[in-house]
């Protein structure tokens, strides 16, 4: 029975992926106030908080760690178990989500 669940969960979402991507339906963004990103960022560099940085642009968040606050709106993002930093604009970016 779970396995028959299963399946119909994938099916559905199968279908409505199909389908936003038929008739070029698109989840809207969302946008956190530029004053929230900075509030946010400062706390997240602070307190070393795991979060996902939501580009404008990009489909996929980077999870990650704020390392180090480089001035006027700037951080380096270290990814999550990774080597690979970015520099992160506060411009750059559209939501920022603690993990």
């Amino acid at each position: 029975m779970e396995n028959h669940a299963h399946t119909l969960q994938s099916v559905t979402h199968t279908l409505i992926k199909s389908t936003r991507e038929f008739f070029a339906l698109e989840e809207p963004a969302v946008v956190m106030p530029q004053f929230q990103l900075h509030a946010f960022a400062a706390q997240a560099h602070a307190k070393h908080y795991l979060v996902a940085a939501f580009f404008a642009g990009e489909g996929d968040p980077m999870a990650g760690h704020l390392t180090r606050q480089l001035g006027d709106g700037r951080y380096l993002l270290q990814a999550y178990r990774s080597n690979v930093v970015r520099v992160v604009s506060l411009a750059q970016l559209t939501f920022i989500q603690k993990l």
